[in-house]
């Protein structure tokens, strides 16, 4: 089964942009794009209307031609930006990452994926118990028909409508990536120096 990986750079809940900031070698959301190119065939970076070019020139100027940059709508809300992110997809699963996560380990990309080869969807929750629907997995073509049915709702209403689907619970996750890498999230310009310092403790202080 083809993957692709949805990246969702939408800047939300911090400082706008906050993603093109550069972390080490290069900015935070291309962190996520190679971290998601290890498990996917291709890597989409949806962006808001009107932003296009701006992440263009980061892709170009760091040598991430094979990512692909889309133009969706930043409405706030999960399933319209899911819909058209994942209507923008070829692959028959798709995991989706924030671009502001540039330390999600690739073994929990990988895992996602692979349990989701038989699903119709395999999501995690967070600290709250809350569903994190931008670090998840789906069947691409068993999502889209659920949100074909309509019936307004959100994407807790779409979900009810797909057969197998798997939830991840925080405590799982904290047991398959115990610094919680996976839950670090950059929302201002002030938390890269924080961010740099894990990357520094993964590494052995080197």
């Amino acid at each position: 089964m083809k993957t692709s990986g949805l990246v969702i750079a939408l800047g939300y809940g911090g400082e706008s942009l906050v993603e093109l900031n550069k972390l080490g070698e290069y900015p935070v959301f291309l962190h996520v794009v190679r971290n998601v190119g290890e498990v996917a065939e291709e890597v989409i970076v949806a962006v808001s209307r009107g932003l296009l070019g701006v992440y263009d020139k980061a892709v170009s100027e760091y040598g991430f031609d094979e990512c692909r940059l889309v133009e969706i709508g930043d409405s706030g809300d999960e399933l319209s930006i899911l819909k058209e992110g994942l209507g923008t997809a070829g692959g028959d699963i798709v995991i989706t990452a924030p671009a502001n996560a540039p330390l999600i380990p690739v073994d929990i990309l990988t895992l996602l994926t692979e349990l989701c080869e038989r699903r119709d969807a395999v999501l995690t929750r967070n600290m709250k118990g809350d569903v994190d629907w931008f670090l998840s997995a789906y069947n691409r073509k068993s999502l889209i028909e659920a949100i074909g049915l309509g019936e307004g709702g959100g994407m807790g209403n779409v979900v009810e409508k797909l057969r197998r689907v798997m939830y991840i619970a925080y405590s799982t996750i904290k047991d398959l990536d115990p610094m919680l890498l996976s839950s670090v999230r950059i929302m201002r310009a002030s938390d890269i120096q924080l961010v740099e310092k894990i990357i520094g403790r993964t590494r052995g202080g080197r």
